[in-house]
């Protein structure tokens, strides 16, 4: 699917892009509805955070065969999709403004995870987020510490690869959770947000 749609693209001019539902319809093997719910968000470089990082007792989160890549990875709910805005620059002279592309600013990440207990991943988080500020020791950490790689990728409902996003140099900058309640009257399952700042993204199609 995505090599189809990757040629389609590359060998179609603009004026062969109106396509109507009849077309789409009598051409099943080249199309398929893009759907929200098929992707998969890993981190990688977590696999030995320490409890430490935030506090506590100096214990290793991710045991053996269970690390915090694969946590993160089964419970994250939703993502955001990564784009950048540009800057502008301008030239003035007389009466006209030019206008040029500025620098690139990529757009935050906030994911959103269920807190689902045994899994540790609000614990990983934390932890994570501790590298970059110590809480314990009150002391800031290094960017070869806290910054990471993650790879978003979007799948088909077959989980055929469609794209995949790779982030550079990702790091908490908020963590937040729902409040407890007990007035509510609500069973709900409790869940949590984190906050990624990345440096910049690389889209690519497929296995490409």
């Amino acid at each position: 699917m995505a090599d189809k749609l990757r040629s389609f693209i590359e060998n179609k001019d603009a004026s062969g892009l109106g396509l109507t539902a009849a077309h789409i319809s009598a051409n099943p093997s080249m199309y398929e509805a893009a759907r929200s719910s098929f992707f998969t968000l890993t981190i990688d470089g977590l696999e030995n955070l320490s409890r430490a990082a935030y506090g506590g007792k100096d214990e290793v989160i991710a045991g053996e065969g269970y690390t915090a890549q694969s946590s993160l990875t089964l419970s994250v709910t939703e993502a955001a999709v990564p784009h950048f805005s540009l800057g502008q620059l301008e030239y003035r002279r007389g009466n006209e403004v030019v206008k040029f592309a500025g620098l690139p600013t990529f757009d935050e990440n906030e994911i959103k995870l269920d807190d689902i207990l045994g899994l540790e991943t609000k614990n990983i988080l934390i932890a994570w987020k501790g590298l970059a500020y110590n809480t314990k020791t009150r002391k800031g950490g290094r960017m070869a510490d806290y910054k990471k790689t993650a790879t978003l990728c979007e799948y088909t409902q077959d989980y055929e690869l469609i794209r995949s996003w790779t982030l550079y140099g990702c790091w908490i900058s908020k963590i937040s959770e729902d409040n407890f309640n007990k007035a509510s009257g609500n069973d709900d399952k409790r869940s949590l947000s984190a906050t990624l700042q990345y440096d910049r993204a690389e889209m690519t199609y497929g296995e490409a």
